[in-house]
């Protein structure tokens, strides 16, 4: 058993977006952002569990009260504002219990023809990065790889990085945002290292 986040960020790391384009990176922080939002920390090749296995679970920091209660027991968490449910129902909200999926948003949003799209994916990425900012000042990872549905949302990577750099303790931003490149087989890669890794340990 292990944490789908970081078991795709293992493999991004590994053979991934992050080995391509960062092959020295140090630690990759992976995102795993759809129904859900979820994070995984891989340094020196390695996942970092934490003392209490929670390590990188960003998605349960608090981020804004206008996302209400998440089922963790707690209120405004990084999932309930920028989750792939929570931008829908961000929507359905501005236009009076209009309920369409995501991909139809960021299209009337690309458009430029439906103002509540708009102000939507906007919004989206004005918390992803201020959500994201938190992630940075803690840990400074190398190499930031985002997935899930969410993820392949263009203006994270132009108007959420700029508002990373709105957020951030520094003057700029150098860590890169990169899109993975193992697609939906990433979680099955990072899975079956953990196994091979611990056969290796068994031999030893």
């Amino acid at each position: 058993m292990a944490n789908d986040a970081n078991c795709f960020a293992l493999a991004e790391a590994q053979w991934g977006i992050a080995r391509q384009e960062a092959p020295d990176a140090r630690m990759v922080f992976g995102v795993i952002m759809g129904t859900g939002v979820g994070g995984g920390i891989v340094m020196d090749g390695k996942i970092w569990n934490g003392r209490h296995g929670i390590a990188g679970e960003w998605g349960h920091n608090f981020l804004d009260e206008s996302g209400g209660p998440c089922y963790c027991g707690k209120t405004g968490c990084v999932e309930t504002v920028i989750s792939g449910p929570s931008t829908e129902k961000y929507y359905a909200g501005l236009t009076g219990g209009e309920r369409i999926k995501l991909k139809e948003i960021v299209a009337r949003y690309e458009k430029g023809s439906d103002p509540a799209a708009t102000k939507t994916i906007d919004r989206l990425c004005h918390f992803f990065g201020k959500g994201v900012s938190v992630i940075t000042n803690m840990l400074d990872p190398d190499v930031i790889v985002i997935g899930g549905g969410v993820g392949n949302i263009a203006a994270l990577y132009t108007k959420g990085l700029d508002a990373l750099g709105q957020f951030i303790f520094n003057n700029g931003v150098s860590v890169p945002l990169l899109k993975p490149s193992l697609g939906d087989s990433a979680g099955v890669f990072g899975a079956a290292a953990l196994v091979a890794r611990g056969r290796e340990s068994d031999r030893s």
